[in-house]
């Protein structure tokens, strides 16, 4: 969770996508259908500009 925040918040350039699970809270790296950590398949996208 750290890394995605410090993404948004030093980046330079376009917006953020940030892949989370509503299930645990963990953010992945790419739009996974399943969480790798719960295996829910509740993936929410936010996208941050």
């Amino acid at each position: 969770m750290r890394a995605a925040v410090k993404s948004v918040l030093l980046r330079s350039d376009g917006p953020t996508t940030i892949e989370e699970c509503r299930r645990c809270g963990r953010t992945t790296e790419s739009p996974d259908t399943e969480c790798p950590t719960c295996g829910c398949t509740d993936v929410v996208t936010y996208r941050i500009e």
